[in-house]
C-alpha cells in the first residue's frame, strides 16, 4: 500500500491468535502495533517514518472483550477508552478504572486509544497505569511461537515510555482479582480537559464501619512510572473517611513527593498538586461508599 509523500505501508491483519503469531515472526525494528493507533501516528510523524509495516490488532475478539467470571475480571487489551468508561463491570468492580479512562483525552481519542496501549507505551504520565497497578492487574504475554505467559503489569513497565517485553511479545489481555474495595482516580493538567496528567493517582481501599483498611496508593507523573505512594498509605490506614485529619494527610503526601523527585524543580508545584489530586480521590470514595453498602 503506498503512504503519503510515496512511502510504503504494509498491513498484516490478524484474525485469530494463530495468524498473530505468524505475523509476530515477520516483525522487525521497522514494523509497529496498532490498535488504537493514538500514540503510534504522532510517534511516526516525529520520526518522518514513511516506509514501515503495521500489524492491525482491531479485528483480535480476544482482545476487544471485557470478561468477567466468579473471581475474576479480564479486560482485553484492545478495549476502548469509552468502552471502559461505559462498561457496567468496570464501574462496579474498577471504579477507579471507569473514572480514569473517563478523563482520557477528547471524545475521539477515548474512542480510538486502547487500555493496552496506554499501559505498554509506558508513559509516567499514563493515566490508567496507576489504577492497574493498585488493582495488582497482571498482563497475560504472548509471542511468536504462539506461547502464552502471565506477568505482573508492574513488572513489565519500565516507564519512561519503556517497557519489558520483547520485541514480539504483545499484551493480549489484563487480568484483575474481584475485591470488595472502594476506588477512585484524579488528576492534574495544564488545563481541565483534553490534558496530559501533570500529576494523577489511584487510591483503593476496603472500607468497614466508616474506616480505611488495606489502603493502596498510587501516584503517576512523579517518576519513571507510577509508583507506590507508602507515606500516604500509612497515613490513610485505619482512618475514618468522613474525618480524615488534613494536616497528617498534607505532611504525608509532601514527604512523599519530596521522597519521589527530591532534585526536581517541580517538587514543590507538585506537592500542593498531589495534595489536591488525594483530597479530591477522597471525596470520590466518600460519595462512592454513600452508594454502596460495603
Amino acid at each position: 500500500m503506498c503512504g503519503k509523500g510515496g512511502g510504503t505501508v504494509n498491513f498484516f491483519i490478524p484474525k485469530n491468535l494463530e495468524e498473530l503469531a505468524d505475523a509476530l515472526k515477520e516483525k522487525d525494528e521497522n514494523t509497529y502495533l496498532c490498535a488504537g493507533g493514538t500514540d503510534l501516528v504522532i510517534h511516526l510523524r516525529a520520526k518522518k517514518k514513511f516506509h514501515y509495516s503495521l500489524i492491525d490488532l482491531t479485528h483480535l475478539e480476544e482482545m476487544k472483550k471485557i470478561q468477567e467470571t466468579e473471581d475474576r475480571i479480564m479486560i482485553g487489551a484492545g478495549v476502548t477508552m469509552t468502552e471502559l468508561e461505559k462498561s457496567p463491570v468496570i464501574r462496579k468492580y474498577i471504579p477507579a478504572l471507569a473514572k480514569a479512562a473517563s478523563m482520557v483525552g477528547s471524545t475521539q481519542i477515548r474512542n480510538r486509544a486502547t487500555v493496552g496501549g496506554n499501559a505498554a507505551n509506558a508513559s509516567q504520565s499514563s493515566d490508567t497505569t496507576p489504577v492497574l497497578f493498585a488493582y495488582g492487574a497482571e498482563a497475560v504475554v504472548f509471542n511468536e511461537k504462539g506461547e502464552k505467559k502471565i506477568c505482573l503489569l508492574d513488572d513489565i513497565i519500565e516507564g519512561l515510555e519503556k517497557n519489558l517485553l520483547k520485541d514480539r511479545e504483545i499484551i493480549l489481555q489484563f487480568v484483575i482479582k474481584k475485591e470488595n474495595a472502594l476506588s477512585g482516580f484524579s488528576k492534574v493538567g495544564s488545563r481541565k480537559a483534553v490534558t496530559i496528567s501533570k500529576i494523577n493517582g489511584c487510591i483503593k481501599a476496603t472500607v468497614r464501619e466508616g474506616k480505611m483498611q488495606n489502603v493502596i496508593v498510587y501516584l503517576g507523573a512523579v517518576g519513571a512510572k507510577a509508583s507506590k505512594a507508602p507515606y500516604i498509605e500509612k497515613a490513610l490506614e485505619g482512618q475514618w473517611l468522613e474525618g480524615i485529619h488534613k494536616k497528617e494527610l498534607k505532611d504525608a503526601v509532601y514527604e512523599q513527593i519530596e521522597n519521589n523527585i527530591p532534585s526536581r524543580a517541580s517538587k514543590h508545584y507538585k506537592k500542593s498538586a498531589a495534595f489536591g489530586v488525594i483530597d479530591d480521590i477522597l471525596g470520590e470514595l466518600r460519595e462512592l461508599a454513600g452508594e454502596v453498602e460495603m
